[in-house]
Parts: C-alpha cells; sequence; structure tokens
C-alpha cells in the first residue's frame, strides 16, 4: 500500500449500497498532540468516534516511533472497524507521517500524487485520491495538505483547479487543511473559480478558532447539503485544529466531469 501508484489500490466489485447522504470530515489530527502539549491516540480516536463518517480525511497522522511509542495505521483500522489508505510525505528510521483517508466504504481505486514538485517548494505536499461508487454514483474524494508558504500554497492551488475534476456523472468532493488565512487572493480565489463560494468556518486554533484553515469543497455544489465544526470539549483539546464534517446528498444532477492528468507521487 505505501508504495502504490496511480491505479494499483483498487477494489472493483458492486456499487456501496448507503440509501442516505454521505457523512464526511476532514480533520488535522496534529501528529496526536494535543493543546496541552501531550501526544495522546487514544484522545484522537475517540474524537473520530464522536464524529462517526463515513469517509475521513485525515491530515498529519504519525506513525513514527515517539518515546518508544508508535500508533500504526493497523492499530487506527482495528480500533474504528475501518480501512485506511496511506500517503506518506515524511518517511525515516522511525516511520512515517503523512495523510490518510479512512472509510468504512469500499475504495474501488486510491491514487497519489505528488502536488509540491520542484526545486522551489521547501516541503514535500501531496494529495490523495480515492474513487468510490455509492449508491450508483460515482463519487471521488480527494485529501490534501498544502503548504505554509503563500507562493508554494498557489502553485500547489494551481495545480489542483487545473486537473482535479469530478468522474463522468459524478460528485468531486475535495477536503483538507488548505493552510490558507489569507482572506482573498492566493488560494481561496482559485478554489472558488474552479468550484464556486462555499462555507469557510473558522476550524483554528481549535481552543478558540478564528481561522478557517480546514476546508471542503463539492462539486456539483448543491451536494454539500450541510457543513459544520465539531467542537465538543475533547475536539478543543485532542488537536490544534478542529474537524469539519459535511452531509452530501446523491439525489442532485452530477458534476460535467473534465479528464485529469495527474502526474502520481
Amino acid at each position: 500500500m505505501l508504495n502504490s501508484r496511480r491505479g494499483a489500490s483498487a477494489a472493483r466489485g458492486e456499487t456501496e449500497v448507503l440509501k442516505r447522504p454521505l457523512r464526511l470530515a476532514t480533520y488535522n489530527i496534529h501528529k496526536f498532540v494535543g493543546n496541552d502539549g501531550r501526544r495522546d491516540p487514544g484522545r484522537i480516536l475517540s474524537v473520530l468516534r464522536e464524529i462517526d463518517a463515513d469517509v475521513l480525511c485525515i491530515q498529519e497522522f504519525d506513525a513514527r516511533k515517539v518515546e518508544g511509542c508508535s500508533f500504526s495505521v493497523s492499530d487506527l483500522e482495528s480500533e474504528l472497524g475501518a480501512t485506511a489508505h496511506i500517503h506518506p510525505t515524511r518517511s525515516g528510521r522511525r516511520g512515517y507521517h503523512g495523510n490518510l483517508i479512512l472509510t468504512k466504504l469500499t475504495a474501488k481505486a486510491v491514487e497519489r500524487h505528488d502536488i509540491g514538485r520542484g526545486a522551489d517548494e521547501f516541503e514535500k505536499r501531496g494529495m490523495m485520491v480515492a474513487d468510490f461508487e455509492i449508491d450508483g454514483l460515482p463519487i471521488r474524494v480527494a485529501n490534501t495538505h498544502l503548504a505554509l508558504w503563500p507562493a508554494a500554497r498557489k502553485r500547489q492551488a494551481e495545480r489542483l483547479t487545473s486537473q482535479l475534476c469530478a468522474p463522468k456523472d459524478g460528485m468531486l468532493v475535495l477536503a483538507g487543511d488548505l493552510n490558507e488565512w489569507l482572506p482573498v487572493g492566493c488560494s481561496h480565489s482559485l478554489f472558488m473559480g474552479a468550484w464556486g463560494a462555499h462555507p469557510n468556518p473558522p476550524t483554528f486554533p481549535a481552543t478558540r478558532p478564528v481561522i478557517g484553515f480546514d476546508r471542503i469543497w463539492v462539486a456539483p455544489r448543491k451536494c454539500l447539503t450541510r457543513l459544520e465544526v465539531h467542537q465538543s470539549p475533547l475536539a478543543r483539546m485532542a488537536s490544534d485544529h478542529l474537524p469539519v464534517k459535511a452531509t452530501l446528498d446523491f439525489a442532485v444532477a452530477p458534476a460535467k466531469a473534465r479528464s485529469p492528468e495527474l502526474v502520481p507521487a
């Protein structure tokens, strides 16, 4: 799984039957480190159970050994009864950390893409794309974590908006920590130009949020019937970001598809 390339991890079969709106969430778990400075995977697990999403887009999952202890993807899967698709952004002798899509549904294909290409990028940044078929509707979910530096973030947003698209007769969801603090310009303008205006509630810092770093974009826009920040007392302590939850309704017209050509990581 860690060395998968374009289309390498796939499960082809019949469509998933849900017969209700899809629950999707995005959450930067800050390497399991909470606002009290403690690394506590169990606390993050409790927040994930509170969210109870069908598809979770997670950033900053840390499988590295810290002070002799580690929390693996297998631990996460067994605790939550879900499947994790991993995209490491940093690896070393102690393990790796990166992003993942955690789901109770079957992904028909999972791709991993490098969106931080070039010597001018300070950090390696990636995007995962998972394709599902739910109640007969193709759904593409992309999970990303953009750069801290504005110029690099804008380049990454340009790559995403020019190449990422909905599947034919289906729905596209882009979720993640976009790290965008500028109210206008930079990546916001690019995403709005591609997929229209979307709610942007504040999620950071979790104890008193004032900036909406964590976003969910949906095409077609009318598929997004509800979006809210998960603000339980535990969520305010477990990470420096708050999770964002979306409810997606399939009973709408599909987006018009284009043909993407992303370069796998």
